[in-house]
């Protein structure tokens, strides 16, 4: 369900940088963003969000040869595979935000901040939807744990990068549009 929010947010994001951005021309002054500023925050940002990211995947997988019960094994690597979801998402909305803003300090459209994002995201959603959705399924089976339930992480994982992908499009064409309104 969180997922489902960040992109209600991601969309309004966009939605609302776009349009209030095209609206202040005519109605208030708008804060000047430094680009270089911004930029750099984006990279930090970005930077900080990968390396916590891939700790939580490394220790998502370390939580099976840990030592106890196969139980509690599987309960650390649900934790730290829900700490690894929230933390991609609330980065996700960062970044493209950071993005947005980036675009706007440097009156053009950084396609490859988006890009950078969408890779982000999308290499994040493939460890999480594919490789430890796998992982986890195979546990249970080994572990006499499975219940008979089914996999439906790779549909997820496919929904997810074509949302995110969408996603990305939408807040940098919101951005064109509302920067060549500014024109």
């Amino acid at each position: 369900m969180f997922i489902f929010f960040t992109y209600i947010i991601v969309l309004a994001v966009g939605f609302m940088m776009g349009t209030i951005y095209k609206q202040a021309f005519f109605h208030i002054n708008v804060p000047k963003f430094d680009y270089k500023a911004t930029r750099n925050i984006f990279w930090i940002i970005f930077l900080s969000a990968v390396s916590i990211c891939s700790y939580l995947s490394f220790k998502t997988i370390d939580a099976f040869g840990q030592i106890g019960e196969a139980e509690e094994r599987l309960y650390v690597f649900q934790e730290y595979e829900m700490m690894l979801t929230f933390t991609s998402n609330l980065a996700f909305i960062a970044l493209v935000s950071l993005a947005n803003l980036t675009s706007i300090a440097s009156k053009n459209v950084r396609w490859i901040l988006y890009g950078f994002v969408f890779v982000f995201y999308a290499g994040f959603t493939v460890v999480d939807n594919f490789l430890l959705a796998d992982v986890m399924f195979e546990y249970k089976k080994l572990n006499q744990l499975w219940k008979g339930e089914f996999n439906l992480s790779a549909l997820k994982g496919f929904l997810s990068l074509f949302i995110c992908l969408a996603l990305c499009i939408f807040n940098a064409f919101m951005i064109r549009y509302s920067l060549k309104a500014k024109q």
